[in-house]
């Protein structure tokens, strides 16, 4: 677990609001220790995780061999934006380095691939590339900062490999040497150019700040980039023509769609989830307490007498 401290607040607070002793429990522990254990249990029904796809495989695979337990998985993500001509170019670029900024680009649907119509390509790289740049890191404690350091050595080092192979295949637009600093692990906005689609850095989950721009020329080209992935839990569109946002809606492969906004922009009170290896099953306030129960049908024959 890298962020033990959130639950352990939240234990804090579950005790000050009066929940009886054990209705709920915090388990501090590493996946291969206590979440082996869990995802094995012969008495544990259900299990919602949180995470990358590889360990989803091994908790699913668990379910198996066990009692067959209900597992709703929430995983990764290789989130397209898909910018067309007559977008809201300053509006796009604005929130689409938000989303890669957001929590250090650490975010499961961050839009790690974007796709650029090539009428307009060139004046919203220029763009973003500018906005990227002048993104402040440092102390994510400040409200001056707008981008902190990576969880940790493994996740720092992982980004870092993902770059140098990126440098191998695509243009490096923006970027420099990635910082093993006194005070974080910090990677810098970094942009390639001209990735080719099948290279493993568009494929993968990166999980930073690291942005891929590609170009389309019209909507079957860009539907079919898009979904070339093994991933779909979010996408995003921006065009002012209504229509074309429909179809584009119902054409990719994914949970949530934004229609001229972007992750981590969602809505509480509506499901969210994955296609394909994003996930299994769906969240949020009107769905997520459904993940926990079971549809009983009684039957009931009364006699005439």
């Amino acid at each position: 677990m890298l962020t033990p401290f959130q639950s352990a607040k939240v234990a804090t607070l579950i005790e000050k609001a009066g929940f009886p002793p054990g209705v709920i429990n915090i388990i501090s522990g590493h996946g291969h220790i206590s979440g082996n254990v869990m995802s094995h249990h012969m008495d544990i029904r259900v299990l919602s995780f949180t995470g990358s796809g590889r360990t989803g495989r091994v908790i699913q695979a668990a379910a198996a061999k066990s009692n067959l337990k209900n597992v709703i998985l929430e995983l990764g993500g290789k989130s397209p934006c898909i910018i067309f001509p007559d977008a809201n170019i300053e509006k796009a670029v604005e929130q689409t380095k938000y989303s890669m900024t957001f929590n250090t680009g650490q975010v499961c649907m961050a839009n790690s691939r974007i796709y650029v119509h090539e009428s307009i390509a060139e004046h919203f790289i220029e763009l973003f590339k500018k906005s990227f740049a002048d993104v402040k890191a440092g102390d994510p404690l400040l409200p001056t900062t707008q981008q902190g350091p990576q969880a940790d050595e493994v996740q720092y080092k992982q980004i870092h490999a993902y770059i140098e192979e990126a440098k191998k295949v695509g243009k490096l637009a923006l970027g420099a040497e990635p910082s093993q600093h006194q005070n974080g692990y910090f990677v810098p906005p970094t942009i390639f150019l001209e990735t080719p689609e099948d290279a493993r850095p568009m494929k993968e989950e990166i999980f930073g700040p690291v942005v891929h721009i590609n170009t389309f020329r019209d909507e079957e080209e860009v539907v079919a980039k898009a979904n070339d992935t093994e991933y779909g839990l979010y996408a995003a569109v921006y065009t002012k023509d209504i229509n074309r946002a429909l179809r584009m809606a119902k054409k990719l492969e994914s949970g949530s769609v934004g229609v001229n906004c972007t992750s981590p922009t969602g809505a509480k009170d509506m499901p969210f989830g994955g296609y394909k290896a994003s996930g299994i099953g769906r969240e949020g306030w009107t769905v997520s307490i459904d993940n926990y129960l079971e549809t009983k049908s009684v039957l009931i024959s009364v006699d005439d007498e």
